[in-house]
């Protein structure tokens, strides 16, 4: 768009989001409101240890480091695709190489994903 001003002539530069800039703008958005439910959910459970008979400073950090540890030995399963006999880790789901969808006959725990 060009404007005229006192017989001058001004460039004017209309800037429009890309087609990438709009997603990652939506991604942002929905990673926010993913981070505020996990908050609130964080909340209420702190809240129902104080109500318990628990401690929830000591059990929540013994928690805590159980995760930790279980989350590690959890990523250390493997599996092999049956397509390019790639070894993938059990709760990717697909084979990062050639996409092939992974079979696990052991549990996979839903915070893996």
């Amino acid at each position: 768009m060009i404007s005229e001003n006192n017989s001058q002539q001004e460039k004017v530069v209309e800037s429009n989001p890309s087609l990438e800039s709009e997603i990652n703008s939506a991604r942002i958005n929905a990673l926010e409101l993913k981070l505020e439910t996990l908050s609130i959910i964080t909340e209420s459970l702190w809240n129902l240890l104080e109500d318990s008979e628990l401690d929830p400073r000591s059990d929540l950090k013994k928690e805590m480091a159980k995760v930790i540890s279980d989350r590690a030995e959890r990523d250390t399963i493997t599996v092999h695709c049956p397509a390019c006999d790639s070894q993938e880790k059990a709760n990717s789901g697909y084979c990062r190489h050639c996409g092939e969808k992974l079979s696990y006959s052991g549990e996979i725990s839903p915070f893996d994903y």
